[in-house]
């Protein structure tokens, strides 16, 4: 499922703004109906914006009519979940968030695998600074521990979750579990760094990080 709703405060009609030659959204139905091949599986979009909607037919999706309490800020991404896989009748589900719109295909395929052997998969990048470094203000570092001689080496390894795709059952959200409950499999991306589209900065950066990664030869599922 693509979730895509309307009142974007950032960046005002985000889903619908073209981002390389397609609009926002587009990237994460491209990729969405890219995996419903290979599993067999339905694609949906949930959404209260008339023009996602139709973007969405046009390329063939179910629209499912998101509720007005589900489109505000405050709503949890879970409950928009569970309300659209309450409506299918699905237990499984793979949520796509439009804001991370570049998504490798050999990422997505290390995704279907990963499905194969684990119930709930998530994606992650690597953090560009070293944790160790992140401090409170007012008490100093958050997280004690040795450093390495160099950036480059770390002595523990950490992943950001970085909100590409998640994958998992709807009985851990129903039990509040969570998106990354247990035994979840971790799957790290391909991109150097995350790319989650909220403020003019990120785009500018998400556009930047596209133009370097074609530049390179990576492969995308695209528009």
């Amino acid at each position: 499922m693509v979730p895509a709703r309307a009142g974007s405060k950032g960046i005002p009609g985000k889903n619908t703004k073209i981002f390389r030659d397609a609009p926002l959204v587009n990237w994460s139905f491209a990729a969405a109906k890219w995996l419903s091949n290979k599993l067999d599986a339905q694609v949906l979009c949930t959404t209260d914006d008339p023009k996602v909607a139709e973007l969405a037919r046009a390329m063939n999706l179910l629209v499912h009519n998101r509720a007005k309490q589900l489109a505000k800020d405050t709503a949890s991404m879970a409950d928009v979940v569970l309300d659209v896989c309450e409506a299918t009748n699905s237990n499984n589900y793979i949520l796509l968030q439009p804001t991370s719109p570049l998504r490798i295909k050999v990422d997505l395929e290390r995704l279907v695998s990963a499905l194969e052997k684990n119930p709930t998969v998530v994606s992650c990048t690597t953090p560009a600074e070293a944790p160790e470094d992140i401090i409170e203000l007012s008490s100093g570092p958050i997280i004690t521990g040795p450093k390495t001689e160099t950036r480059q080496e770390r002595v523990r390894e950490y992943r950001f979750v970085d909100g590409a795709f998640y994958a998992g059952c709807v009985t851990n959200l129903k039990n509040g579990l969570g998106f990354s409950p247990a035994g979840t499999k971790f799957v790290t991306l391909t991109n150097p760094i995350a790319n989650d589209i909220d403020t003019p900065f990120d785009w500018t950066m998400a556009e930047t990080q596209h133009d370097w990664l074609v530049s390179q030869g990576v492969e995308f599922v695209r528009p």
